[in-house]
């Protein structure tokens, strides 16, 4: 039998639509370094620079064919709280060049940088930054294979309780799966668990939002969670890289309409965070009515056998939640649990 728990998700969505310009192709020169750092501001280089003014001759225009592996070296960059003052002039929108940095102004000024990850470089191509290989990246990729996507338009909540717009990273699953061991490689004591978004952004057609509260559900308990809002539907993916499949538990409720879990998840202990394997204890869930294809998955979905990251479980609208579902642990959740190069969420692309 499958354990059945009741999670809810509260419905959101956002407002901010980005209009991204430009046909070119910029590539930035990637940095170095592991870890949540100093943030790096982009209003301190001058004379900002139009990224069609910047335009290489003879640069690549598309992504090449992934192939395997993935990125361990982040750094941060600087996220600007959201908020401008009324009176405060239009902006042209889109992408420039400050300096060495990649970043996307708002029609109110706000500067979202792209961040820069190490062995990677970021392209701007047909109005969108997308991260391809570089040839010196120790990562298994082929020099200008694709690596995965920016997103301006993403709010995340901070631990101060604040909201600023930081943008999300959208990379493929061979790159989050290294990331991820990274992560948990640095994890000296406790459970060794992160969370990768499990929501393709790619496609949305607005904005998202990355937010944390408490109210998440683990049979009547609550329990801390992460939830990424969103307007339409989107692909919802596999992001724990040491799964066993997946299950998908049609629930049919108001308050949980399907829920995903890691078939690992039956072999570990019900009530107690699992050291070694906390990361196949989470849990992700939604309201939205669960989509496999263009077919509503109306019956419990079993797929036991690994799967890779990224693998598309279904497709759902309205919001997706994530919690480590251990009733009564009280496992916090919250931005340092998440996935992110400085202060920007990474998101797993769906493959």
């Amino acid at each position: 039998m499958l354990p059945r728990r009741r999670l809810a998700a509260g419905l959101g969505g956002a407002a901010i639509v980005c209009i991204v310009a430009g046909i070119a192709v910029v590539v930035l020169a990637s940095g170095s370094g592991l870890g949540s750092g100093a943030a790096t501001g982009a209003a301190a280089t001058p004379s900002p620079r139009s990224v069609a003014s910047e335009m290489p001759t003879g640069a690549s225009t598309g992504p090449s064919s992934q192939s395997t592996s993935s990125p361990s070296s982040q750094v941060p960059t600087a996220s600007i709280a959201i908020g401008a003052s009324p009176d405060a002039p239009a902006h042209q929108q889109g992408y420039v060049l400050m300096g060495n940095a990649l970043v996307y102004v708002t029609s109110d000024g706000t500067e979202v940088p792209v961040p820069v990850i190490d062995g990677l470089e970021a392209a701007l191509q047909a109005g969108k930054a997308v991260y391809q290989a570089a040839p010196s990246n120790t990562y298994g990729l082929a020099a200008g294979s694709y690596a995965g996507e920016f997103r301006p338009d993403v709010t995340a909540a901070r631990e101060d309780g604040s909201t600023a717009q930081t943008g999300g990273i959208v990379l493929t699953g061979r790159v989050v799966t290294k990331m991820i061991a990274d992560r948990l490689a640095a994890i000296k004591a406790g459970p060794r668990w992160i969370v990768a978004l499990p929501v393709d952004i790619r496609s949305s057609a607005s904005a998202v939002a990355v937010s944390y509260d408490r109210f998440g559900q683990v049979g009547l308990a609550a329990t801390p969670r992460v939830e990424v809002s969103f307007t339409g539907s989107l692909p919802v993916v596999e992001s724990i890289p040491t799964n066993g499949g997946y299950h998908i538990l049609v629930e049919n409720l108001a308050a949980t309409a399907w829920q995903v879990i890691d078939p690992v998840r039956l072999s570990l202990s019900p009530d107690v965070i699992d050291s070694a394997d906390a990361i196949n204890e989470l849990v992700v869930y939604g309201t939205g009515l669960p989509i496999n294809g263009a077919k509503p998955i109306r019956r419990d979905f079993v797929h036991d056998g690994r799967v890779p990251t990224g693998q598309p479980m279904l497709i759902t609208a309205g919001s997706v939640s994530v919690s480590l579902a251990v009733p009564g642990s009280r496992a916090d959740i919250g931005p340092d649990n998440i996935l992110s190069i400085g202060d920007v969420p990474v998101f797993v692309a769906s493959s």
